[in-house]
């Protein structure tokens, strides 16, 4: 039981994706910081429809304000993971492309799309062909510079893209409210980190327990993008299968399913405290059912976060050192991935 507290993670993390997540707040601080330094047009405040284009580690941020925005604006939001956008974009939609590299090739085709039907446009990159076509298009581009995979630089893309809906009066965001998150945060890594043993550090306790397991998270529409994260992140970093259901649709479907064939599902269900009443009774429910059934679940809630953002961000981080300590169980490098890098090469 004591596995995690006897690693030496210099060895097993030779590429240290543990530095990168132990900075999260402070790259969320710095992201933000960057973001304030850019400014968009008068004339996109105008817009009625927002959609955001990106693949991977740079779409996860999309996900994420999707339908937290979708239910607190009065805008039509979507996030897109394709070559093709919807066909909706029209000169009252700003679409925002998200691509750490630039060189994404779905995104930038859907950016060309988007320009070529009279879309407003932003740009979220470290540079690349996405830089040069932003420059080229004349839209905002919102640089940042952060040496990291996609994956482990949400910090700087998802805030990024947080400011662009901040600089539109979409959401209200202050600096304070930023430093509460962060402070939060802070806090919440000297729990989740590495120096931490296992027996009070709760991301190492669930990491031995889904090990060899397929981790599936349930989610209500709160936290189903970062479900999708970290599903995502169990894939990348752990190189472990795991899936995502939104709850109550799961309800109606998945609750039936899940006995058979015989493998081991690890159930972590993700809960806001920001859910419908109605969804909290369905997870109590949910819970019950499952563990009559001897099906293993892990009730996931942070009561600390007293607001949306708080509670997105330490979900989220949570999820990264889950995956980071899964991958170290897994004996497998959090940082590699070569089959995508291969794929590709093979594009090219």
């Amino acid at each position: 039981m004591e596995m995690l507290d006897k690693i030496d993670f210099k060895k097993s993390d030779p590429q240290d994706m543990l530095k990168r997540i132990e900075s999260f707040p402070s790259l969320i601080f710095g992201a933000y910081q960057v973001a304030k330094s850019y400014s968009l047009p008068a004339h996109y405040i105008k817009i009625k429809k927002v959609l955001m284009i990106g693949m991977g580690g740079s779409g996860a941020g999309g996900d994420i304000l999707q339908n937290l925005l979708s239910e607190t604006t009065g805008l039509t939001v979507q996030s897109c993971h394709s070559y093709e956008i919807p066909k909706f974009a029209d000169h009252e939609t700003l679409v925002i492309a998200s691509s750490y590299s630039g060189n994404t090739e779905e995104t930038l085709a859907g950016f060309i799309t988007a320009h070529n039907a009279g879309a407003k446009l932003v740009a979220i990159t470290t540079g690349g062909k996405l830089k040069i076509l932003a420059e080229k298009f004349g839209a905002p581009l919102f640089l940042f510079d952060y040496p990291s995979p996609p994956r482990a630089a949400f910090p700087y893309l998802f805030t990024i893209l947080l400011s662009v809906f901040i600089k539109l009066g979409a959401v209200e965001i202050s600096d304070k409210d930023i430093d509460k998150s962060v402070e939060l945060l802070e806090s919440m890594v000297k729990k989740l980190g590495h120096d931490n043993s296992l027996f009070s550090n709760p991301a190492k306790i669930l990491a031995q327990k889904i090990l060899d397991k397929v981790p599936v998270l349930y989610a209500t529409n709160h936290l189903i993008g970062v479900a999708a994260r970290i599903k995502s992140q169990f894939n990348e970093n752990s190189k472990n299968f795991a899936y995502f259901e939104e709850l109550p649709e799961l309800n109606h479907k998945s609750l039936l399913g899940i006995f058979n064939p015989k493998v081991k599902p690890f159930i972590i269900s993700l809960e806001s405290n920001f859910d419908n009443p109605r969804n909290l009774l369905r997870q109590n429910l949910t819970a019950e059912i499952l563990q009559k059934n001897k099906v293993e679940i892990e009730r996931i809630k942070f009561v600390q976060a007293k607001d949306w953002l708080s509670e997105q961000l330490l979900m989220v981080m949570f999820g990264d050192f889950l995956s980071y300590y899964l991958a170290i169980l897994n004996k497998v490098d959090p940082t590699n991935q070569e089959n995508v890098d291969y794929l590709k090469s093979r594009l090219t």
